[in-house]
């Protein structure tokens, strides 16, 4: 513990967010209504409020599922895995900030994502690419800066909320309070708390769950305080505490590991699109995870021209499951992270910032079935980075600005069982350039180098054969980025188009041969990968806004064969905002276009009947569809406030009652594995939960 603890006392840092000194400089004379942060440099989105006050979104990667550019994967139906994606990079190279500290990593992304709680949350930058972070070079994808309430400004919030599904039987259910107390003009604090919980989703009755239960309490505590006029001091506390059961409708945890797989004897007609006859234990999953997070932040106005920032926060996350395939695995995974930076305003055309930056990040695991009885080796990590980091702004004019900047970091992994160690020195450079052409229409470049350690391996495959796993990583993942922007906005109206290429470099894979151990290595190709946008938005008069985006991604075949999960490669979205007086109406519309979900993954192995045999083919075995059919999903809500406090919202989501199902393929798979196959849930393309009615009811005092 004191090598973690020695380098905290000489090293910590800065909050990569603008500072208050060029919002100083660079103001806006007309309203603006374009989601785009119009201080920032980089191109900065921010999610609409609303968002964060929708019954429906009971976690983060339900408030940005639909973001231009960010796509919430379901990547399995039994367990519920969420993997939150940024211009069609994995799950693992998005990084979640919270008030600026990644306090998430790789081991976090798979389930925790599920954990973090709407309650407190005020707002939700999305940096999409490299470099939008001098203190999180991890964000190959791209980042979410989720940013907390401030107890200095007086708030009182309270939500209840109820879904039902088209029979009316209660699916979902989501309880909320907040309160931010200023006790001074001095010094606040922030108490909240929530509650979340969905109901199993069996579209066709089948005995086998589309959509899992998941029901997750968390809880937030954070406190500020002004001691005098150039200290600014807060602190944060948060848990959350999250369960999965999944795979059995009205499923219970196991008391322990199945003793036998699923097999074609417990499917009438050995068909996963009949009824399940079997053991509930066979195809269920169970996933408990805990965190504990607690953050400071201090910042110090040495003087008009100077200010220091101190960002210093630890997480702990405890992890345990039982899952369908045969296993246990728990783990706990540790993160400090520490950041020091001061910023010196030379002038008003010229900014200075330097920082230091640590982060120490350890795993331990267990498995009874993997590691105590089959001696597979455990996947305990250690992972050290220190860094130094420095940029110059450089702002000529209101109307454009370059910031130059570099990081220095060293790296360490060490794989404790695994006879693997990597240890590397990067130099990042960053670039990024603001442009007002003119009072209504903005460009933005930005250039960056980010890099990833793939720290953690047996959650990212979700889980292992049972032949167990190797460890040859000798590289850290590493991307250029390469971002533009051009963007028209007035009162009105806004329109921005954007343009995001990737190139991803030494991405690490598990590699599967028959009867052998996967190997876990980086790939020696490189891939290319664009998002291309546009987001338009109308005001049709005072209290009507009307939206809409259009998305393209482009992949190559050799990089969506290593993907877990089919990503979108189009998507459309169109939405309505109207307020009249005590009245609000929504309506949401996407549209996902058809798409060939062979080229993704493992898909091409997944099929409907199974029979023990070495192939597939030779007995005539019924594939599951390789074509993911388009679908159309909208949402509505009607909602009324009186004595401006109290709100009552009815509404539908998934209008259409739209799901694989629906569409003729479930997400139930018999997952041929070489010379076997056993049973899965991994055949997702779309919505797995269909239509459903709420009713909300909230104050704010």
């Amino acid at each position: 513990m004191i090598r973690h603890i020695i380098p905290v006392l000489l090293l910590s840092s800065l909050i990569f967010s603008q500072e208050i000194t060029q919002k100083i400089l660079i103001e806006s004379n007309e309203e603006s209504t374009t989601p785009l942060n119009s201080y920032s440099t980089y191109k900065v989105e921010k999610v609409a409020p609303t968002k964060l006050k929708d019954p429906n979104r009971q976690s983060i990667a339900d408030v940005v599922k639909d973001q231009v550019g960010v796509e919430a994967q379901t990547y399995c139906s039994n367990c519920g895995a969420k993997r939150l994606t940024i211009n069609g990079l994995k799950g693992e190279h998005t990084s979640i900030l919270i008030d600026g500290i990644p306090l998430h990593s790789a081991v976090s992304s798979f389930y925790g994502v599920d954990s973090i709680p709407v309650n407190g949350i005020e707002e939700i930058e999305v940096m999409r690419g490299t470099g939008a972070s001098l203190t999180n070079p991890e964000s190959i994808g791209g980042s979410l800066d989720l940013i907390t309430v401030n107890p200095l400004e007086k708030i009182q919030n309270y939500s209840t909320s109820i879904n039902t599904n088209s029979s009316f039987n209660l699916s979902a259910q989501n309880y909320s309070a907040l309160a931010s107390i200023p006790l001074s003009k001095d010094f606040g604090i922030s108490v909240g708390a929530q509650f979340t919980k969905q109901e199993t989703w069996d579209e066709d009755e089948n005995g086998v769950t589309e959509s899992p239960e998941r029901r997750n309490f968390s809880a937030l505590f954070k406190s500020r305080y002004l001691p005098n006029k150039k200290n600014d001091l807060s602190l944060r506390l948060g848990i959350s505490n999250l369960r999965v059961l999944g795979g059995a409708t009205n499923p219970k945890k196991p008391n322990s590991i199945r003793p036998t797989p699923a097999g074609q004897s417990d499917f009438n007609n050995g068909s996963v699109e009949e009824k399940f006859t079997g053991a509930p234990s066979k195809i269920t999953d169970w996933i408990s995870l805990k965190r504990y997070e607690g953050a400071i932040h201090w910042t110090n106005y040495l003087s008009q021209s100077m200010t220091l920032n101190w960002n210093s926060g630890f997480a702990r996350q405890e992890q345990a499951a039982i899952y369908q395939h045969g296993f246990d695995y728990a783990h706990n995974d540790n993160i400090f992270v520490s950041d020091l930076g001061i910023e010196y305003l030379i002038n008003d055309k010229n900014i200075l910032k330097a920082g230091a930056f640590y982060k120490s990040q350890w795993l331990r695991s267990a498995s009874a079935k993997l590691f105590d009885q089959l001696s597979i080796p455990k996947d305990n990590f250690d992972h050290q980075s220190i860094a130094a980091y420095a940029k110059y702004s450089f702002l000529p004019s209101e109307s454009f600005e370059m910031d130059f900047a570099l990081r220095l970091d060293h790296l360490i992994i060490n794989w404790r069982e695994l006879t693997n160690e990597v240890e590397e020195f990067i130099p990042a450079p960053r670039f990024q350039l603001r442009h007002e052409i003119t009072d209504h229409l903005s460009q933005r470049l930005s250039y960056g180098l980010g890099y990833r350690a793939p720290l953690t391996f047996f959650e990212s495959q979700h889980g292992n054969n049972e032949n167990g796993y190797k460890v040859d990583i000798s590289e850290l993942e590493k991307a250029h980025s390469l971002v533009y922007s051009l963007s028209y906005n007035t009162p009105k109206f806004y329109i921005t188009a954007g343009a995001h290429y990737t190139r991803l470099l030494n991405m690490a894979y598990g590699f599967e041969s028959l009867g052998n151990p996967i190997l876990y290595k980086n790939t020696n190709q490189n891939f290319d990968i664009w998002a291309n946008d546009l987001l338009l938005g109308y005001k049709l008069k005072e209290g009507w806004m009307l939206e809409g985006s259009l998305e393209f991604f482009k992949y190559q075949d050799r990089y969506t064969l290593k993907l877990p999960t089919a990503a979108i490669e189009k998507r459309f979205q169109l939405k309505t905002d109207f307020n009249k007086g005590p009245w609000n109406v929504k309506l949401s519309a996407i549209l996902v276009p058809s798409r060939d979900i062979s080229r993704y993954g493992r898909y091409r192995d997944h099929y409907v009947d199974r029979k023990q045999f070495p192939s597939p083919e030779v007995r005539g075995l019924k594939q599951k569809d390789q074509k993911a059919p388009a679908f159309l999903t909208i949402d509505t809500s009607i909602s009324y406030l009186f004595k401006k406090t109290y709100t009552a919202t009815l509404g539908v989501t998934n209008l259409l009652d739209v799901t694989q199902i629906s569409k003729g393929d479930g997400p139930s798979a018999w997952h041929w594995h070489f010379d076997h196959a056993h049973y899965d849930g991994l055949h997702t393309w779309g919505p797995n939960r269909g239509r459903e009615i709420f009713l909300k009811l909230s104050a704010e005092l």
